[in-house]
């Protein structure tokens, strides 16, 4: 069992809470994070102790695959499950899976123990508190010196607020690793929106507290030609995805949009709801994760804890006010697989509008158009320099580090129509370019006299259709900067040559004057304002032979670029 850095440091985190501070803490993971690698290190060490350990979840699909998930990691310790709907009642294992439902009135049957795990917390709430509490008063009863742990992607409920505070079971967050931090570190898989066009409006769905009324939005969802326009959509966006999941708003509605869908396609269809068959929610299920599925629509069931690593596309045929269920819905298609570049969004719901991106640190905690969506404080997390990738507090108007302008924040949230481009997490998709053409220069910042290499690649479009005009994309690496500027500067020109670093612009084009440096084939850039980032490059398809069209381009003014300050992203 090798932890990536952040499973270690939330357990190290977690074990120091409990060995150090009164309270019950919480470790918040985004879905697909490996909460249950977690878990099982939590009891491995609780073990070393001779700690006796019981984890609580609500479903007993969720009981099932975590004790799966710690057996495998840990084979040389006992997993017991206690739940009536797996028909299993294991008290003397002194590691239990158990159901909150089974086992709330019955802590006396487990004897002692010491630490008690709990998961997917968020969806502690209402009478779900009360079985908690009695249970872990019970537990204490016995063993007064007793902690408890909890683990959620989304520590906050709708109408209710945050999940910690001095009077709820838990008390604080121990350890948050955050949505937006971990796609770009490539732990969880990137994800693309396409605008819906059949989207439903949902402004007449009438609401019971901070709810749509679950018959009102079904019948919305699932009136008139909605949807075989919906299901003939998303096999068009779809077309080369190989697993769908698929939200329904209702069991009619899910098996409506599942007919449609074997109609339009001509393929299997799975279906999953609360009415399913043991048996054919099992195959479906299975057949699904396997890859041997395609389409598989579901309604209230896969929400929450269902891992399925393959899918590569998710369409969102419902509602919901609650910025949980859709970071929870949202979350499926966030864990990493081999097979998978990306995950497709489709939400036909208007949900990415109504909570907004999932990568906020501040999602769920407060509404996107800045209002207060549960009692909690923005949490002053500054941004990133887009030029030189420093962290900088969010009022800056300027990066102390390189001087890059950062551009003006619109004062209003909404456009009149929808954005095509907008992705779920904030930003456009990214674009990948072939490299045709390569230029470099001096160029210096008016404002400061800051100077930089400028590099200009000459680009076409990778799978555009028809003819694309050339455009130039441009690149400023920071030699004379210190920081983490100079970090990446090196960083840049140790993929090109193996040359010494120059320590000066001069330097740099000096070298470049006279030699041949490795420049990429291609790159991939991301648009953040009005200026495109270079976040990759790739140098695969460039063979020594083939870069003789690199060539140096005479600039005027003494070698030195000269642009207006507010074109420059730095």
């Amino acid at each position: 069992m090798i932890p990536r850095p952040y499973q270690q440091q939330a357990h190290d985190a977690a074990w120091q809470y409990l060995s150090s501070q009164s309270g019950e803490p919480l470790i918040v993971l985004p879905t697909g994070a490996g909460k249950s690698l977690v878990i099982a290190m939590m009891v491995e060490q609780a073990r070393k102790f001779d700690a006796r350990v019981i984890v609580l979840q609500h479903r007993k699909e969720l009981i099932e695959q975590n004790a799966e998930k710690i057996q495998i990691l840990l084979p040389d310790i006992r997993i017991g499950i206690y739940s009536a709907g797996l028909n299993s009642r294991d008290t003397e294992a002194d590691v239990v899976c158990a159901g909150i439902q089974s086992v709330h009135s019955k802590a006396h049957e487990f004897g002692r123990r010491e630490l008690i795990l709990i998961d997917e917390v968020h969806l502690v709430g209402g009478n779900d508190d009360s079985m908690y509490g009695k249970f872990l008063a019970d537990i204490r009863a016995i063993n007064p010196r007793a902690r408890m742990l909890g683990l959620t992607a989304t520590p906050f409920r709708t109408g209710e607020g945050p999940i910690c505070g001095r009077d709820k079971l838990f008390q604080r967050i121990c350890y948050e690793a955050y949505t937006g931090d971990m796609i770009r570190e490539g732990w969880l898989c990137p994800i693309t929106n396409k605008a819906a066009d059949a989207t439903v409006d949902t402004s007449g769905i009438k609401k019971r507290g901070s709810e749509f009324v679950s018959g009102d939005m079904a019948k919305a969802f699932n009136s008139g030609d909605k949807v075989a326009m919906a299901c003939g959509e998303i096999v068009e966006k779809c077309h080369d995805r190989h697993s769908v999941l698929i939200f329904g708003a209702g069991v009619e509605h899910a098996e409506h949009v599942a007919d449609t869908l074997r109609t339009l396609t001509g393929e299997r269809v799975g279906i999953v709801t609360g009415e399913s068959m043991p048996l054919e929610r099992m195959t479906a299920l299975t057949d699904f994760k396997a890859g041997e599925l395609r389409w598989l629509v579901n309604c209230d069931v896969l929400t929450t804890g269902f891992d399925a690593p393959c899918i590569d596309a998710i369409a969102i045929l419902r509602a919901t006010m609650s910025p949980g269920l859709f970071a929870q819905i949202v979350g499926r298609g966030l864990r990493k697989h081999e097979s998978v570049s990306n995950c497709l969004i489709l939400d036909f719901g208007q949900n990415i509008a109504r909570h907004g991106s999932i990568d906020d640190p501040d999602y769920g905690r407060a509404k996107p158009g800045g209002g207060s969506g549960s009692g909690v404080e923005k949490s002053g997390r500054g941004k990133e320099c887009l030029n030189c990738g420093i962290d900088v507090p969010a009022g800056d108007k300027e990066c102390p580090e390189c001087g890059f302008g950062f551009p003006d924040e619109p004062k209003d949230r909404h456009d009149e129509t929808a954005d095509d481009t907008s992705t779920l997490t904030g930003v456009p998709d990214p674009e990948v370019w072939e490299v045709i053409g390569c230029a470099w220069g001096v160029h210096v910042k008016k404002a400061n006299d800051s100077r930089t290499l400028r590099v200009d690649y000459t680009v076409r479009l990778l799978e555009a259709e028809g003819n694309l005009a050339q455009k130039t994309i441009s690149e400023w690496v920071c030699f004379e900067h210190s920081g983490f500027a100079r970090t990446k500067a090196v960083k840049w020109w140790a993929a090109r040559s193996t040359h010494d670093i120059p320590d000066t612009i001069d330097d740099a084009v000096s070298y470049l004057d006279r030699h041949v440096a490795r420049m990429p084939s291609q790159i991939t850039t991301q648009a953040e304002g009005k200026f495109s980032r270079i976040t990759s490059v790739d140098f695969t398809d460039l063979r020594p032979e083939e870069i003789e069209w690199l060539e140096v381009v005479e600039v005027a003014d003494g070698g030195d670029y000269r642009f207006d300050d507010d074109a420059v992203p730095f």
